[in-house]
């Protein structure tokens, strides 16, 4: 892909900050979700609660409401403390025709509300090496296999 095509307004930000893995998210993910054996929900409906990974079949799942006014920085402090801060790269997948990117984790930590809000609250995050997972609910829950607050 080249990313002069990219039309999302965070990524056109930070275009030369990333990477594109791959030109469509959605299939990008799916792949991704299939090699990997994570377990997947049975959901076809529109429920904000909806989730891709079915959460209670991942071990230390961990999960809290994102989008509590005046908890950006307590949410980025908790980003930076967690394991998350660990990985040197995440991987972020987008809506639907849009790219997967790559970017550095500090990056995200440090412009995180920006990256989930562009992604209209709902992503599948990895870290680089694939050990790490979250999961961005449209109902702006953050679920995890990893603590992060």
């Amino acid at each position: 892909m080249n990313k002069g095509n990219i039309k999302n307004w965070k990524l056109i930000e930070v275009i030369d900050d990333i990477e594109v893995i791959d030109e469509l998210s959605q299939k990008y993910i799916n792949r991704i979700l299939k090699e990997f054996q994570i377990p997947l929900t049975q959901h076809t409906s529109i429920n904000r609660k909806f989730t891709q990974i079915d959460w209670e079949n991942i071990d230390k799942y961990n999960k809290f409401f994102l989008d509590k006014e005046g908890e950006e920085e307590i949410n980025q402090k908790a980003l930076q403390a967690s394991k998350l801060a660990d990985k040197d790269n995440l991987i972020i997948t987008y809506g639907w025709n849009e790219p997967t990117i790559k970017i550095s984790t500090q990056k995200f930590i440090d412009e995180w509300e920006d990256f989930i809000a562009s992604t209209h609250w709902e992503t599948i995050i990895f870290s680089d090496d694939f050990e790490l997972i979250i999961e961005v609910s449209r109902d702006y829950n953050l679920h995890s296999n990893f603590k992060i607050r």
